[in-house]
């Protein structure tokens, strides 16, 4: 079984791109046009009950997933690539650079979940189950999440792209994976270097709770904000997100 992805480019630099809860991996369609083809092959993958993985199932936890993305590697024939992961994907990023650290060149954690977690209050778990049946609690979780500042055609438009890209059965199992696990004792032997990106915007992990968690859990770590971002940083601002990615990517360049 291999995940199902989106690949682009035919360049020397390889890095596998992983998306977040509420989306799969089209939140990064607007960095498609950015990625210079002569330089990098990037995989954009799908988790089990996700866009091109849409028909799997599975446990949905955070192990399985990061052992999908190696078998996924595996299948490309790649035995070093970059990882970046947007928001559960990064705490997948961190759980395979501790399953395979000779398979991750660099990581990318983009407005990420934590190592540890992270953990809802009894009110905050009620309403982030009811946005998996409910259009309106959905759409009120991306206002919050990018920070109340957008248009409501922009927050419908995200609604509906999860209705049709995710299986209920995925939202429920993935919430209770980044919710629920807890891998922060294992992600200080992470030799690879981290480039963390906040969100100042971000109404669930800005800049703050990085500091409290990836820059004291990891010792390779840098810590970037993009300032006019909330949670979905691909979405807002593309063009920022992708020459930090870049930026880094260069400077940890493997090829």
């Amino acid at each position: 079984m291999t995940l199902g992805y989106h690949s682009l480019g035919h360049g020397p630099e390889k890095i596998i791109f992983l998306h977040g809860w509420l989306s799969d991996h089209l939140v990064y369609e607007p960095l498609f046009p950015l990625l210079d083809q002569d330089r990098y092959t990037a995989v954009f993958a799908d988790y089990r009950g996700y866009g091109q993985s849409n028909h799997l199932d599975g446990d949905y936890s955070i192990a399985e997933i990061a052992r999908d993305v190696i078998e996924l590697a595996k299948h490309l024939k790649w035995s070093h690539c970059h990882i970046a992961g947007h928001s559960m994907g990064g705490m997948v990023l961190q759980k395979i650079a501790c399953l395979t650290p000779n398979l991750v060149a660099s990581g990318i954690a983009i407005t990420p979940v934590p190592a540890s977690g992270l953990p809802l209050t009894a009110q905050l778990t009620s309403f982030f189950k009811s946005a998996i049946e409910d259009d309106g609690a959905l759409t009120e979780l991306y206002d919050v999440l990018t920070g109340k500042r957008y248009s409501g055609s922009f927050l419908t438009y995200m609604t509906g792209r999860t209705r049709r890209v995710t299986t209920r059965a995925a939202l429920l199992g993935y919430m209770n994976a980044w919710t629920g696990t807890d891998i922060s004792a294992e992600v200080a032997a992470i030799e690879s270097k981290i480039l963390v990106i906040a969100g100042r915007f971000d109404g669930a992990v800005g800049p703050d709770v990085m500091e409290q968690t990836y820059l004291k859990q990891l010792h390779n770590v840098e810590l970037v904000t993009i300032e006019g971002a909330g949670h979905y940083p691909a979405q807002e601002t593309p063009v920022e997100l992708f020459t930090a990615i870049e930026q880094h990517l260069k400077a940890n360049a493997f090829s």
